[in-house]
């Protein structure tokens, strides 16, 4: 992968440095204990490398599948390397445009535009499985407001609600943002009603303590930091971004926040992989039907 010097994209993991050592990397995170057949569940198989995709047969029922099935590359007529360049451009601090990832690995920009679509897709579907679980606060926020210049409304701000896990320290751990549905600019923000669907959503209100913070001047200051840091990060790649696909980019920033807090390279890809392995592909014509300002579990 060749990067103008300058920029801040790191290099290339060079253990993924193959179409062959990107498809066992798939394969494995796929079947972690070994091939299990989708129709009969046998677990004994044969390769067939005879044909352009690589197919496992089933020993029993002779089903024949492939390790893209189910996954973000199912149907995919480009090569594995450049799927998995793009996932680790993906995991830079700010993330990568699609224009720009079109330099980089070489396609065309509806091309790579739709592959990060289909990569914020898996990892925000993923990590809506995830309940925010222990101490917990909620804040009715806006997105797209500078809070350092005091202003109570802006016209392009989006109402939305965050919630985090804290550490024993206070500090946000797990981040979830969701906009509210039709409530932009002139102060608007979530109600009480909108707190607790929220939590109903994405907290596990058995185990959890969940302190909500509905009041425009008074909120959980460390989150509300995080969701303008949000604001700045998406801004500073993005440039502007529609209502449309803004859930989408949202939950871009929280799940890699998320990746970024576990520390080793190799555990973010592993766990960034794990995902698109986990998460069926969304189709172009799905994406382009989304919404404005809709929630993602619900336009997805």
């Amino acid at each position: 992968m060749e990067v103008n010097k300058g920029t801040e994209l790191q290099p290339f993991s060079s253990r993924y440095n193959s179409e062959q050592a990107c498809m066992e990397a798939l394969i494995a995170m796929k079947w972690r204990s070994g091939f299990v057949c989708p129709r009969c569940a046998h677990t004994r198989c044969s390769r067939l490398t005879s044909r352009h995709i690589l197919l496992f047969e089933c020993g029993k029922c002779k089903h024949q599948t492939s390790p893209l099935v189910g996954t973000i590359f199912e149907g995919t007529h480009l090569p594995l390397l450049k799927w998995f360049e793009a996932l680790e451009l993906f995991l830079l601090p700010d993330g990568i445009s699609a224009r720009r990832l079109s330099q980089v690995i070489e396609v065309t920009y509806k091309t790579a535009w739709l592959m990060l679509h289909k990569i914020r897709h898996a990892a925000g579907e993923f990590d809506a499985r995830e309940l925010l679980c222990g101490d917990v606060k909620v804040n009715s926020d806006q997105y797209g407001r500078n809070p350092s210049r005091c202003q109570f409304s802006h016209p392009y701000a989006s109402a939305v609600v965050a919630g985090c896990t804290v550490t024993e320290s206070g500090e946000p751990e797990q981040v979830k943002i969701r906009l509210v549905p039709h409530k932009r600019g002139d102060g608007q923000r979530a109600n009480r009603h909108e707190l607790v669907a929220f939590i109903n959503a994405h907290v596990d209100v058995r185990t959890s303590a969940v302190q909500s913070f509905p009041l425009a001047y008074r909120l959980y200051v460390p989150l509300r930091k995080v969701v303008r840091e949000a604001w700045e990060s998406l801004k500073s790649t993005y440039i502007a971004l529609g209502l449309k696909h803004l859930q989408a980019y949202l939950s871009e920033y929280t799940v890699r926040r998320s990746l970024r807090r576990l520390g080793a390279e190799e555990t973010m890809r592993r766990k960034l992989l794990q995902m698109c392995v986990a998460i069926p592909a969304i189709s172009y014509r799905r994406l382009i039907a989304r919404q404005p300002n809709q929630p993602l579990a619900a336009a997805a």
